[in-house]
């Protein structure tokens, strides 16, 4: 069983703030939402709605966690909060991220708002953004909040 709605919703605010933020047209200007294969949302970010390889864009997924034990009928269960939000972008030639540095600073930026763990994938130059390349590339940075408040403190 695969609760994604918590994940839906916050993409939707994470849209949302994102398109305001790039409202003035400079840079990326264009967002598509769209799901994986397993359903779970994706924002794709980009120049005039282009997403072919070489071109600037971003793309965002959030995902949930198994639960270690299945329920009663034996059936996965899916941690009702999201877990981790990916960000994944293309390398140009020389090893940068191929959309403006201003672009996904302000994509960070808007992520760490979120509260979700936020995994970076760097996407070999020459390949696309895509839900395929986000699988096959390796976490290039974990970023988690450090703030973890204990009693009595």
């Amino acid at each position: 069983m695969q609760s994604i709605h918590k994940s839906a919703a916050t993409m939707r605010d994470l849209k949302a703030a994102l398109d305001l933020r790039f409202s003035n047209g400079a840079g990326i200007n264009s967002s598509r939402l769209a799901a994986d294969a397993q359903s779970w949302p994706m924002l794709f970010l980009s120049v005039a709605g282009n997403e072919a390889a070489g071109q600037p864009c971003i793309a965002i997924r959030i995902k949930g966690l198994v639960r270690p034990n299945p329920d009663i009928f034996q059936q996965t269960q899916w941690a009702y909060a999201p877990h981790t939000l990916e960000i994944a972008f293309e390398k140009d030639v020389n090893s940068k991220p191929s959309p403006a540095l201003a672009d996904l600073l302000s994509v960070m930026f808007e992520c760490t708002k979120t509260g979700i763990t936020i995994l970076d994938k760097e996407i070999a130059n020459g390949t696309a953004v895509s839900e395929a390349s986000m699988n096959a590339a390796v976490v290039a940075v974990e970023l988690n909040d450090l703030y973890w408040p204990n009693k009595g403190v």
